[in-house]
């Protein structure tokens, strides 16, 4: 009996101890990243004040291409309710309603987790002027462990693990909001900007990345970002050909109906989807990044050039007719620019997939 009794002494001191422990643990996390975005204050609160553009650059909201959303009130203002449901084990079921605006600085949300767990947490980002029209961006979200969950912040890194899912985010929607066009002003020094911009973001996003990396392939029949790189050097090939021809045909006025910015928003949509037609699909034509990126500079560098030399009232003189629609020759090299920083979105959606090889 008496080794009984040590046993289940010993048994109980090592169950209190985590409890003792637990007691002196803290029950409460909070984690913000910020971000400089080259946009307007106004422009960006604009932005992220719908919820449902959170789809379009947070790192949840793209871990289950597969998850079911639904929406509850006008989103942009309070009350509004989006909703997900996923069988992924990191993504669960849950819902986030925006709680309060203030106008122009901040928006908060609730956060509400259903499954694998039941929590509720509060949310939040805000805007400042950063000066020189750019914006600071903070994300920040909190959370609470009651006791004696609470002995698990002892093992878990909140600041690390949500902190990198917040940066993900948030590089994302520097991405997102810095391929759209400031003041789309139909003329000439915009649109060489653009190209600049577009050029400058999609280097960025592909530039030091290894083999694996670019050819890792999030499933699905999700192009890797080496599939994404092609399709864009095919396409800028192709359409500039086809540009150049419809500028040396008749000039015909007054027959545009979208204008610039409409372009723009269109093709940097990440929300709509489409399939590329044969033709511009990839099929593994360059060995390496360094070969991709030389061989669209050598377009880009073509297209830039064509641009310079020709008169902003040839550009906008001559039409091209498409089942969509018509565009002129300004519009047609915006969609260009748009094009490519549409799979620069696409390429960071790769990177940020929880599967992507770290090296």
């Amino acid at each position: 009996m008496k080794t009984l009794r040590k046993v289940l002494i010993a048994l109980l001191i090592i169950i209190a101890i985590p409890l003792v422990v637990a007691l002196f643990v803290k029950k409460d996390y909070a984690v913000s990243r910020e971000v400089v975005i080259k946009k307007p204050k106004a422009a960006v609160f604009d932005y992220i004040r719908y919820l449902k553009n959170q789809d379009n650059y947070s790192k949840w909201a793209s871990m289950d291409p597969a998850m079911k959303k639904s929406y509850r009130g006008t989103d942009g203002t309070v009350g509004f309710v989006s909703r997900w449901e996923s069988d992924h084990k990191d993504v669960g079921t849950g819902e986030q309603e925006i709680k309060k605006i203030t106008e122009g600085e901040r928006i908060d949300y609730e956060l509400r987790f259903y499954k694998p767990f039941e929590a509720t947490e509060p949310a939040y980002m805000t805007v400042a002027d950063a000066g020189e029209g750019q914006t600071k961006v903070t994300w920040g979200f909190s959370g609470h462990m009651n006791y004696p969950m609470n002995l698990m912040m002892l093992f878990m890194n909140m600041e690390e693990m949500i902190g990198k899912d917040l940066e993900t985010g948030l590089a994302k929607l520097k991405t997102v909001l810095e391929a759209q066009a400031t003041t789309a002003d139909g003329s000439k020094a915009f649109l060489e900007s653009y190209y600049r911009q577009t050029t400058a973001n999609l280097e960025k996003a592909v530039s030091g990345l290894s083999a694996a990396q670019m050819s890792f392939s999030p499933g699905g029949g999700k192009w890797s970002v080496a599939q994404c790189l092609e399709h864009i050097i095919t396409t800028e090939k192709k359409m500039f050909a086809d540009i150049k021809k419809d500028m040396d045909k008749p000039a015909r006025k007054a027959e545009i109906k979208s204008t610039d910015a409409d372009i723009i928003k269109m093709i940097t949509d990440r929300s709509a989807k489409y399939k590329a037609p044969k033709e511009l699909q990839p099929v593994g034509n360059y060995a390496s990044t360094a070969e991709a990126l030389a061989a669209f500079m050598t377009t880009r560098q073509a297209i830039t050039g064509y641009i310079q030399s020709a008169s902003l009232d040839n550009l906008r003189n001559h039409i091209s007719d498409y089942p969509t629609g018509k565009a002129d020759g300004y519009q047609n090299f915006l969609f260009l620019a748009a094009h490519t920083a549409r799979h620069t979105l696409q390429i960071e959606e790769v990177k940020a997939d929880p599967a992507f090889p770290k090296q």
